[in-house]
């Protein structure tokens, strides 16, 4: 017979000794289960926060993309409006008093 059977025999070890050992590695694993199990549940609801936040910042940035976007389109059409001949001539008219010269006025000159 081993050393620990002889002890136990012998009353050195009790049953209640042993049962309090193993019950309280119960009671540490149990309290390590149930700890685990908030600290999961509670990053659970930071990242679900975290995500809600975030994806709320990226709708407001393509809302604003979108939005500049059109403003990008009107200003191209507004560029190209103001650089028609047409108005240009209409402008240089009316506000700096320009004419178009008569082509007997013109005179042409050759550069070679």
């Amino acid at each position: 017979m081993n050393a620990a059977a002889r002890l136990y025999h012998q009353g050195g070890l009790s049953r209640s000794w042993v049962f309090s050992i193993l019950w309280a590695r119960l009671e540490f694993s149990l309290f390590a289960l149930i700890f685990s199990v908030l600290m999961s549940a509670l990053s659970l609801i930071y990242v679900t926060n975290s995500v809600r936040g975030l994806n709320a910042g990226m709708q407001q940035s393509l809302i604003e993309h979108d939005q500049l976007h059109i403003q990008q389109g009107q200003l191209l059409l507004e560029k190209s409006t103001l650089m028609m001949q047409a108005h240009i001539q209409k402008v240089a008219e009316k506000n700096l008093e320009m004419v178009v010269p008569d082509t007997k006025t013109v005179i042409m000159v050759d550069g070679q």
